[in-house]
């Protein structure tokens, strides 16, 4: 397979990042992201990647996508594009085509990820996993993903889900008038709803409307950098609660999927602020869970730190499972 060009692809609802497989470190190459509203649809912008680093011939791809896939077919939540392992492998003229959850291969990372590829949060250290473990990821952008991770003697078993669909449990008075805000906007509320890009500003708009303030209508962004540098208290207090609440459902999926050896913080929001997580009361949100807390807190939880979970977990997939012929 070393000679085979394998495209890799980590595709969420703003951004679409490609790469080359490669069996070696780092396990990737050619690296770029395209922004999806730039590009009608999937093949317009694996044309444009293919085109700007001049691969002609592909012999198998394997794309990592924000959203369920059913019958080697998708469509996504956070953007209007859509497909198929049929006509991609149509398109580029091979049978060796996989497509899985963005956060199965952000699972398949996790063996691979070193030191200086994630940071503590806590004072919780992280033993040395081994080769049989049970370990969660949760991560927030543009949608909220969540996965796991079992190793059975050293054999991989990532565990899929939708979990930021599932709903939204408030855990103080202040969040249960979030979420009849939110419910009066969009009836059922999903983690998902307050775990995003787009959570940050219904947080936010809830907090102006809970506190009787204006709405300048604020971006995500906006928001975050307003935080950090102390210039808003309402961005401040939203980003607070959006590190607390991720903290609580991070506890949630660690007690449904029996990730007590660890759990990772994945996603843009984390990585691009970690020191607003690191002083946040995400610990106390992720260890309040009653009879459980003396377990919870036992449980380490670390901020993936690598810029390309995705990929690299797409890399490892390819590279163990995928079947090129020669």
């Amino acid at each position: 397979m070393n000679n085979k060009t394998i495209l890799i692809a980590d595709i969420g609802g703003t951004n679409a990042r490609f790469a080359i497989s490669s069996a070696e470190s780092p396990y990737f190459f050619h690296d770029q992201i395209l922004q999806c509203l730039d590009h009608a649809n999937l093949i317009e912008a694996i044309d444009s990647y293919l085109y700007q680093h001049n691969y002609k011939q592909l012999d198998a791809l394997c794309f990592a996508v924000a959203g369920p896939i059913k019958e080697e077919a998708m469509s996504f939540l956070n953007n209007d594009w859509s497909l198929s392992a049929d006509d991609l492998g149509a398109r580029y003229n091979t049978d060796s085509v996989v497509l899985m959850n963005d956060f199965q291969s952000i699972s398949y990372s996790l063996a691979q990820l070193c030191d200086d590829d994630i940071l503590n949060i806590g004072s919780r250290s992280a033993p040395s996993l081994g080769s049989d473990f049970t370990v969660g990821v949760i991560g927030p952008g543009s949608g909220l993903g969540i996965a796991g991770l079992r190793m059975q003697a050293g054999v991989s078993r990532p565990v899929a889900t939708e979990g930021g669909h599932i709903g939204f449990a408030p855990d103080s008075p202040l969040q249960i008038q979030i979420l009849e805000y939110l419910q009066s906007e969009f009836g059922r509320v999903s983690n998902e709803r307050l775990l995003s890009g787009p959570g940050l500003v219904n947080i936010h708009e809830a907090l102006c409307i809970i506190n009787k303030l204006d709405n300048p209508g604020i971006s995500p962004a906006d928001i975050a950098v307003a935080s950090r540098e102390y210039s808003d208290p309402t961005c401040v207090q939203t980003m607070q609660l959006f590190f607390e609440i991720l903290g609580q459902v991070a506890g949630d999926t660690v007690l449904s999927l029996g990730a007590y050896d660890r759990i990772y913080i994945g996603g843009g929001i984390a990585q691009r602020y970690p020191n607003q997580l690191l002083r946040s009361a995400f610990r106390s949100g992720f260890e309040n869970k009653g009879r459980y807390r003396t377990m919870m807190e036992s449980v380490p939880s670390m901020l993936i730190m690598h810029q390309n979970p995705g990929l690299l977990g797409a890399s490892f997939y390819a590279n163990q499972f995928l079947d090129v012929a020669e």
